[in-house]
């Protein structure tokens, strides 16, 4: 099984397979990376057998997959890694609350996960002087906008062309700028969340 962007949920065992909050929590980690077992564990503060279990059951249903194996001390780790960076459900598993609640679960866990980062940050991120006033060196802005979902989507694939045209394209057909740029480069934590928030319609 190969890596998509998009992996589409067909059967209600799978969407079963999501609807836990734990597992949702390791959906999370693997969307972004590689991890073993005992790793996730120590991430999540949970008993190595009860993460082996939720593995073994998204597994199961192709939610996640063995991307590589290592032998150390005489025992195979095996690494894991999300089939997909998002989940879709097909239109007939809709309406589900447990899917709701899974997605909810991720958005509140980006936002402990946004929490943490700041809370660990070296005090020099946040420190301000006088070349702020023409460069910005951190951003921390919320918007309440009003628009068509049809606008917005169009913003979203936007925003993700930007992110491709400054963070990952740059200097790459030349090496000897691309050279340059990594001695100059820092690294920067960059944290999104959007939603229809009805209970925010107010334009005062």
């Amino acid at each position: 099984m190969t890596r998509s962007g998009v992996y589409i949920i067909k059967t209600h065992e799978q969407l079963k397979a999501i609807a836990d909050p734990l597992r949702t929590q390791i959906l999370m980690k693997l969307v972004k990376d590689a991890y073993t077992g005992q790793q996730l564990a120590e991430l999540l503060g949970i008993a190595r057998h009860n993460i082996y279990f939720h593995l073994k059951e998204l597994e199961k249903h192709d939610i996640i997959q063995i991307v590589h194996k290592e032998e150390k001390n005489g025992i195979v780790q095996k690494y894991y890694r999300a089939a997909a960076s998002r989940f879709i459900p097909e239109d007939h598993l809709l309406p589900s609350m447990d899917l709701v609640e899974t997605s909810r679960q991720v958005f509140l866990e980006t936002v402990e996960g946004t929490r943490s980062r700041i809370e660990l940050a070296d005090p020099a991120a946040f420190a301000l002087d006088s070349s702020n006033e023409h460069c910005r060196k951190n951003i921390a802005a919320t918007y309440q906008l009003h628009t068509t979902q049809e606008s917005f989507h169009a913003f979203v694939e936007e925003f993700k062309q930007l992110l491709d045209k400054h963070f990952t394209t740059a200097a790459k057909d030349h090496p000897m700028d691309q050279e340059r740029s990594e001695e100059t480069q820092k690294p920067y934590y960059l944290s999104l969340i959007a939603f229809q928030d009805e209970h925010g319609s107010d334009r005062s």
